[in-house]
């Protein structure tokens, strides 16, 4: 049996008042220092460098990434729904490999990944907080669920990793 990284539940569409201003809110969730970009690039990087040493963590992290492909595909479209430019970067700046943190060591890395989940969730929150489109903020709430899911695998991990 497969795991599942995903929670099974659909991703709401955009519907209603689309605002432009609602950009604003989702930018950085989108491809900011600590948005989606990077945890995606973050999680390639270490499913690259696990794969000497633990094929099944390399496994999971890929499974991870994924969905953070998703999500970012989710917000990027969402952009472009509002009239906006789905560019790769925040508010402040165009993203950068520098976000990415290159630490080598799983226990480390993974500790990291529950770190930078739960920076993900509260940024949703305050991007919630932030929109006025009611559709996009269902679509956030449940993009949240897959990040709560993420915790609990990483922390699934780490307790396995520091059995060993």
């Amino acid at each position: 049996m497969s795991k599942e990284y995903a929670i099974k539940l659909p991703y709401p569409k955009l519907t209603g008042t689309l605002y432009p201003q609602d950009i604003r809110c989702i930018v950085d969730d989108y491809s900011g220092r600590a948005g989606e970009l990077t945890a995606i690039t973050q999680y390639i990087y270490q499913q690259y460098i696990s794969h000497s040493f633990d094929e099944e963590l390399a496994k999971d992290i890929l499974g991870i990434a994924i969905v953070e492909m998703h999500h970012h595909e989710l917000l990027g479209e969402a952009i472009a729904q509002m009239g906006g430019d789905p560019i790769m970067g925040g508010s402040t700046c165009f993203w950068s490999g520098s976000n990415v943190n290159y630490t080598k060591n799983p226990i480390a890395f993974i500790r990291n990944n529950i770190q930078a989940e739960q920076q993900a969730i509260a940024n949703y929150r305050r991007s919630i907080a932030c929109v006025r489109n009611d559709s996009l903020k269902e679509l956030l709430a449940r993009i949240i669920m897959d990040e709560e899911l993420h915790i609990r695998i990483f922390e699934d991990i780490l307790a396995q990793l520091t059995e060993k």
